[in-house]
């Protein structure tokens, strides 16, 4: 990938070039000023716009060759304090550093991601991180690829905190060894009966967990029941129920996220199951909802807010010209509570 420092953004001076027209008539049509301008010259100058990256500066100035740039966050859902703590780690970042973060809400729509992702752009946002990598979207994949692709010609610098089919940076921790270490915990501790909630089908970072999961029970011997789901309390304790229905003998849920395992335990509570007596379970993420979890959530730490800051540190340096190291896979971390223990009778 090219570590140059990134491009500046198109400017009107550029457009005019490009159409071969003065800077106030190129102004004048892509503000839509009302002043009267030839259709073919409206034509010609759009069509310049359009093959040079240009957008309209909305906040009437460039952001970027200022004191304090902007930079993009888009989140995969609000309610979800794992996006919580992306948005505070970066916003935290943002502010050490004197820039403005702005956060948005996909709120679990890859289609909403991509009209975030243009309104960012035509804000000038000097930088973009994607966090929202959790949800479906390969139906937009190609959609999303060429939006990113016109956004960093003008020069915005993004990067993801998510595995995704993008030419961008990644900081994130090692998807696969995060399933394989759930996986080894459950049956460290003699579970054969194992349950497994890995989020949603069509999604690399599932595919990545799923992968670890099924290598580590492959390794022990084992199979189990499998699930995809959505992330969310309420899906947990929807999941759950499935899970019995398709395995009354269960003894462990894996669950791909905090969440999900909260949901999980709920469930099982309501059903009169004691955790972890009866059903261990552990989640992923190490978020507020394992701290407050009854029992204690063991869960694993996936670098939440170290992936988030230095995704931050990463675009700054990129801004001030500097060619930063491509990121490392950052470390996993278990967090064993009072939600594991060994099967009855072993």
């Amino acid at each position: 990938m090219d570590q140059s420092s990134p491009p500046r953004a198109p400017t009107i001076i550029d457009v005019a070039r490009e159409a071969d027209v003065s800077v106030s008539t190129a102004s004048r049509v892509l503000r839509r000023s009302g002043y009267p301008v030839t259709p073919a010259l409206q034509n010609r100058v759009r069509k310049a716009a359009a093959k040079i990256g240009y957008v309209p500066n909305l906040l009437a100035s460039n952001l970027r060759g200022g004191d304090h740039p902007f930079i993009g966050l888009i989140v995969g859902y609000m309610h979800d304090p794992f996006f919580g703590a992306i948005a505070q780690a970066v916003t935290d970042q943002a502010n050490d550093e004197s820039l403005m973060a702005i956060v948005s809400n996909m709120q679990r729509d890859p289609q909403l991601e991509i009209e975030l992702c243009q309104r960012l752009r035509e804000h000038r946002v000097a930088g973009l991180i994607l966090s929202g990598g959790a949800f479906d979207q390969w139906q937009y994949k190609r959609e999303m690829a060429a939006l990113i692709a016109q956004m960093r010609k003008a020069g915005v610098v993004i990067v993801s905190l998510a595995e995704r089919e993008l030419d961008v940076p990644t900081f994130s921790v090692d998807n696969e060894l995060a399933g394989q270490l759930l996986a080894e915990h459950v049956i460290y501790h003699g579970h054969h009966e194992i349950g497994v909630l890995v989020g949603p089908e069509r999604n690399e970072v599932t595919q990545r967990r799923r992968q670890g999961i099924r290598g580590a029970l492959t390794k022990a011997g084992l199979r189990a029941v499998e699930l995809n789901t959505d992330f969310g309390v309420a899906a947990g304790e929807r999941a759950l129920d499935r899970l019995l229905e398709l395995n009354p003998r269960l003894t462990a849920v894996i669950a791909a996220g905090d969440t999900l395992a909260v949901g999980v335990i709920q469930r099982l509570q309501a059903l009169g199951r004691r955790v972890p007596d009866d059903v261990s379970v552990i989640g992923l993420g190490n978020t507020v909802y394992a701290q407050l979890s009854s029992p204690r959530l063991s869960t694993l730490d996936v670098s939440i807010g170290s992936c988030a800051a230095a995704a931050v540190s990463y675009i700054i340096e990129c801004l001030r010209g500097n060619s930063p190291e491509l990121p490392s896979k950052f470390p996993l971390r278990l967090i064993e509570a009072q939600s594991v223990c060994r099967p009855r009778g072993q």
